[in-house]
């Protein structure tokens, strides 16, 4: 009868075989002195997002962002896919086993981002932490390595 696959939607549904693209601040070393923007040039796809916040800690992934809808393979080939990228360990660690659930779409946000309303978008830039201000040292502050 039906088209079988273990998606619930149908192709007329919003959102079908498609997932979150997201733009977000990656800590490296979470020390607040190596960040990466990964912004709409290069969006970083939702199920990554978790990938990312195991390998760098989760707060060291932060202003995530869902800006557009992009294709999605099979949840097998997209964890093979991060396995090359992360390693087999990482991924695994995340989306365990063969029976793993993956999320397509980032909570709390409608399945077209586009749609978001203003005060949702408003909301994800206020929960930015606070940016470490850096400063050259002063005369004072500065030691003389000469011997």
């Amino acid at each position: 009868m039906g088209r079988e696959g273990t998606d619930s939607m149908t192709e007329r549904e919003e959102g079908y075989m498609q997932q979150h693209l997201c733009t977000c601040m990656i800590d490296v070393a979470d020390e607040k002195l190596n960040v990466i923007y990964r912004g709409e040039e290069r969006p970083v796809p939702w199920p990554e997002i978790l990938v990312l916040q195991a390998v760098h800690g989760e707060q060291a992934i932060f202003d995530i962002r869902p800006v557009a809808l992009g294709p999605r393979e099979t949840p097998s080939r997209e964890k093979e896919r991060m396995s090359l990228i992360y390693g087999r360990d990482v991924v695994e660690g995340v989306y365990a086993g063969k029976g793993f659930h993956m999320e397509w779409f980032m909570p709390g946000w409608p399945i077209d981002p586009k749609k978001a309303s203003k005060k949702l978008q408003q909301q994800a830039l206020k929960d930015r932490p606070v940016r470490v201000q850096q400063r050259k040292p002063d005369d004072e502050d500065a030691l003389d390595a000469r011997i």
